[in-house]
């Protein structure tokens, strides 16, 4: 699996960064520099095309999501995590999710359906893929999220069932509220960087 690694700062953050629809290893490099310019990043690239455009799962239309290629592609991931993880010498408790859109749903999947050791995790505009199987409790696990009210690819209820999966599942949540539609604002970056500086 593609990716791009930057060794930080032995006291920075460990960043797994996971790109939105159409992006790359390099999509979301600027926005976890400035969450902590001194963090190791760690950076995938979704190996499912969709019209040319970079994806980690694949769907069959809007919303529409491809259940088979998404615990194809979550085990794909996950093995790709802990390889790059054994070689650089990290251990997987140490990394922080960061994702967007379709790299925060994967994220948000893996941490729900895998029991994985990665404890934290901001994600920008994630939504449920309505896939719950698991009961495992996830109260070592915190999660930054930020919701739009007017986003025009989420919905209310597909972001508001996927923080009902979490709680109830007893991770600590915190939301942050936006009103930008579907892209990151600097509002949710900065919102963001405060949480990660205490965890």
């Amino acid at each position: 699996m593609h990716y791009l690694f930057e060794k930080g700062q032995p006291y920075g953050k460990k960043l797994l960064l996971l790109h939105g629809t159409g992006g790359d290893e390099t999509s979301m490099l600027e926005i976890a520099r400035f969450l902590d310019e001194e963090a190791t990043l760690l950076s995938f690239r979704g190996t499912v095309q969709e019209d040319g455009m970079n994806r980690f799962f694949k769907r069959n239309g809007l919303n529409q999501f491809d259940l088979v290629s998404l615990e194809e592609e979550t085990d794909h991931l996950i093995q790709s995590i802990r390889s790059v993880s054994e070689d650089k010498g990290i251990s997987l408790d140490e990394w922080v999710f960061v994702g967007y859109s379709n790299g925060a749903n994967i994220a948000a999947h893996m941490l729900l359906e895998r029991e994985l050791a990665v404890k934290n995790a901001i994600l920008f505009h994630p939504m449920s893929l309505g896939v719950d199987t698991q009961k495992f409790s996830l109260s070592d696990k915190t999660f930054w999220l930020s919701v739009s009210e007017n986003d025009p690819i989420v919905s209310k209820e597909a972001s508001n069932q996927l923080i009902h999966q979490l709680q109830i599942r007893e991770a600590k949540v915190t939301i942050a509220a936006t009103h930008s539609g579907h892209q990151i604002t600097m509002d949710e970056i900065n919102q963001a960087k405060q949480w990660l500086s205490k965890h």
